[in-house]
């Protein structure tokens, strides 16, 4: 069963609008814990930071013998490996050492908000900078805390704090441009993707929402080249095969669409959004059985990392299949 493209876009840009900063717990823990935590702290790679293997009859001694700076470098280590409640459990253990540990404060504060508990991360993050005014990284993932809870104005303000501070803070540049988008000030949010490029050329991130910038605008060919640059420095980079895919899709060039959503699946097996696109594919094609299955998939795994929204849409799309 058919449907109309023009309303098929409409669904996609709608959808698309919402996840361009992965909000979704898949797409979040992916993109926010490929090395961007390390530099929330230190200069110093959490991979370089090596811990003596202890036994629990030394744990006490070495305990007392590891400075704050330590448990959170080896938090941040747990952190790349998704190990949140190790992390914070390291993170904890810093505080205890040094109540004014504000790297402490704000990686913890970060690793709630990755959680989705705002709270927590929004009264951490206000101790970090009570502690130290001028810490560019607390003020950044403070942004990113309020742009999570849907507070655009507090995450640019954030954000351009973090500027002031740090002009060469890419992720801020990167958040702030973001936070601009969803604002629909796309101008703005070009000039701060540039700027985020500038510094750092290889920042996914930033080709990825600059791409989106450019599907608000209608500029199909640019968005296309920005996802190319994205999976150009990652070719790993399975949200930049679903996103270029999507705008295959909404030129209707189906084929190509369908080989990047193959190509995003096989490097991430459980990302519900490209089964999802994967499936609208399918429905162009009338390919009901394909369009059915990937339909089912997204909804299976959509319901399982909390992402209601393409869950319920999903489900909406094998009932038009299948009324």
């Amino acid at each position: 069963m058919s449907i109309q493209f023009n309303h098929l876009k409409q669904t996609l840009d709608q959808q698309h609008r919402q996840k361009i900063f992965g909000i979704p717990e898949i797409i979040r823990r992916t993109i926010y814990l490929l090395g961007l935590s390390a530099i929330f702290i230190n200069p110093v790679a959490a991979s370089e930071v090596q811990f003596p293997k202890i036994s629990l009859t030394t744990a006490e001694s070495y305990i007392a013998q590891t400075t704050a700076e330590d448990f959170v470098q080896r938090g941040v280590e747990k952190l790349a490996t998704g190990d949140f409640r190790g992390a914070i459990d390291d993170f904890n253990q810093a505080i205890k050492i040094d109540h004014n540990s504000a790297s402490a404060y704000s990686i913890r504060g970060h690793t709630y908000t990755l959680q989705g508990e705002f709270k927590k991360a929004i009264t951490d993050l206000n101790r970090a900078i009570e502690i130290a005014p001028n810490f560019d990284p607390a003020y950044n993932n403070r942004g990113f805390a309020r742009l999570q809870m849907g507070d655009l104005e507090g995450a640019i303000s954030d954000f351009t704090k973090a500027i002031d501070i740090n002009p060469n803070l890419a992720l801020a540049y990167n958040g702030r441009g973001f936070a601009h988008l969803q604002q629909e000030n796309i101008q703005e949010a070009i000039t701060d993707f540039n700027q985020a490029l500038e510094i750092n050329p290889n920042l996914v991130l930033a080709y990825n929402n600059r791409a989106n910038a450019r599907l608000e605008q209608g500029k199909f060919k640019e968005a296309i080249a920005d996802f190319n640059r994205a999976i150009a420095v990652n070719p790993n980079y399975a949200q930049g095969y679903s996103n270029r895919g999507f705008v295959h899709l909404q030129q209707n060039d189906l084929q190509t669409a369908l080989a990047d959503l193959n190509q995003a699946l096989e490097i991430n097996p459980n990302y519900a959004q490209a089964y999802y696109h994967r499936g609208l594919t399918h429905v162009q094609l009338s390919n009901e059985e394909e369009a059915i299955a990937d339909f089912q998939k997204a909804a299976d795994l959509s319901r399982q990392q909390g992402d209601m929204t393409i869950y319920q849409n999903a489900l909406d799309q094998i009932q038009q299949i299948q009324p």
